[in-house]
């Protein structure tokens, strides 16, 4: 007997430094992966930089001709040619710079979460068969990981469509307090899954607000039979407070599920780009999911129109 338990404590030692050995090594892939990346992302960097500050001043003049008036075409197109071949260049840099990052997330995603990370947020770059020959693949760590959990969701999940009742997911509001789902049932809703810069064209970040604020506000103001519930998509409570006040919601209350890049709500409402737009008929069937923002369906949609 004490022979078996000298045994059976060795066994257990050598199980617990195993373990130990597996969440190190782990570490050292992902700080490998994390580490390789951003040499990449640098370099890509420094190339934007080298390629704007080569741009002689003929071509950032033909450039701004693309937006002017009609009249001023056939300048523009003489000065067209200019640098044409530096342009390549650069071109060609971004290419192959994109291509060692593509590579370099393929060779470890099946090692590394952060790979894995990244292998997610570009799903919709992949086949079906080649998500499920990465997941594999992976190795039992990886597996493991919320990232490899939310790409098996997304090959077996289907998401939500016209005429299926809306999804209640949990979310919470700046003060990091959870939404209650109770205070709009009833009402007709319009979510707003982020997206918001590129309504003003990157340009202008309070674009939807001004819009919302001079088109939809007084007609919804003292109405209880409407609800507004703009979404970001976030995993840290300061970053999610600076961007709402960025883009001018943080007084119409929005909400974010705090899961970032790997949020189950990408899966459930597929979204495909920035803004998506849910509409929600006061049953709590979702009357359509569209992707980017149309003005128009809002506007029917408050008024009772769509």
């Amino acid at each position: 007997m004490k022979k078996f338990l000298i045994i059976l404590a060795a066994v257990l030692v050598c199980t617990g430094l195993q373990a130990q050995n597996n969440k190190k090594q782990q570490s050292k892939k992902d700080a490998e992966y994390e580490q390789k990346k951003a040499d990449l992302y640098k370099e890509f960097s420094e190339n934007m930089k080298w390629h704007n500050a080569n741009i002689p001043p003929d071509r950032r003049r033909a450039m701004r001709i693309k937006k002017q008036i009609d009249s001023l075409t056939k300048v523009r197109d003489s000065l067209m040619h200019y640098t044409d071949s530096l342009i390549t260049v650069s071109d060609n840099r971004r290419n192959r710079i994109d291509n060692d990052i593509n590579s370099l997330r393929k060779d470890y995603y099946a090692v590394s979460e952060s790979a894995l990370e990244d292998v997610y947020r570009i799903k919709k770059g992949h086949t079906r068969d080649s998500l499920e020959k990465i997941m594999a693949n992976l190795s039992p760590k990886v597996r493991k990981s919320k990232a490899a959990q939310r790409l098996k969701e997304y090959l077996t999940s289907k998401p939500l469509k016209a005429g299926d009742k809306i999804w209640e997911f949990t979310c919470y509001t700046l003060d990091g307090k959870k939404f209650n789902w109770k205070n709009v049932r009833g009402k007709r809703i319009f979510i707003i899954l982020d997206g918001y810069d590129c309504m003003g064209g990157h340009m202008n970040p309070l674009a939807f607000k001004d819009y919302y604020k001079n088109n939809i506000e007084q007609k919804v103001k003292g109405r209880r039979d409407f609800a507004f519930i703009p979404f970001f998509t976030e995993d840290n409570y300061e970053r999610f407070k600076k961007d709402a006040d960025f883009y001018g919601m943080t007084e119409y209350n929005p909400v974010s599920d705090m899961e970032g890049q790997l949020s189950r709500t990408d899966i459930v409402f597929d979204i495909t780009a920035t803004p998506m737009c849910v509409y929600v008929n006061a049953d709590g069937t979702i009357k359509a999911i569209t992707e980017g923002f149309d003005p128009k369906d809002l506007e029917r949609f408050v008024e009772g129109l769509w």
